[in-house]
């Protein structure tokens, strides 16, 4: 892969990653509900569910939902169900106390649901799988290993760290 190219993936990702979606929006919900560190850590479960996305998507998972619209229809209506019980669950909750300065770690919401709901929120979304499958061939020599491969997934995870890390810290 050509220096050039990488640079314009790098671009193409910030790009997508700094534009709001339910990704940021957790986030952004979870950094002034509960504290920036809260949500680095619930970061974390975003970064996984994409990391498995675009791996899913390498290896064909992108090729199936666009084969069989009923898993796609099927995966959408499941992303948005959860969508909803997120919703429903966070207006029946008590409000959230903002997080006091001195323990920014402070929240009514513990660490690994936090982190869970995160997972929940990236792996349910189904365009981020056609965005993969859309993406990673225009960046893919016909010849590329593995190796490739896990350059342009972990370079996706660090652009979206730093970009959606910055929204919560700041």
């Amino acid at each position: 892969m050509e220096f050039s190219a990488y640079l314009t993936f790098v671009f193409v990702s910030a790009v997508q990653t700094a534009t709001p979606g339910p990704s940021t929006l957790f986030i952004v919900n979870n950094a002034v509900s509960y504290g920036w560190q809260r949500a680095l850590g619930a970061l974390s479960g975003d970064l996984l569910a994409i990391a498995l996305l675009a791996t899913l998507s390498i290896i064909g998972l992108g090729t199936l939902l666009q084969t069989y619209p009923t898993a796609f229809l099927t995966l959408r209506l499941a992303g948005a169900l959860y969508i909803v019980w997120l919703g429903w669950t966070f207006l029946r909750s008590a409000p959230p106390q903002p997080a006091r300065p001195a323990d920014g770690a402070t929240g009514g919401r513990g660490g690994w649901r936090l982190w869970l709901h995160s997972f929940g929120v990236g792996i349910s979304n189904p365009k981020a799988v056609l965005f993969f499958a859309a993406l990673f061939p225009q960046f893919l020599p016909v010849d590329s290993g593995p190796a490739i491969l896990a350059l342009l997934v972990s370079t996706f995870v660090v652009v979206k760290f730093i970009i959606l890390g910055g929204y919560a810290i700041g």
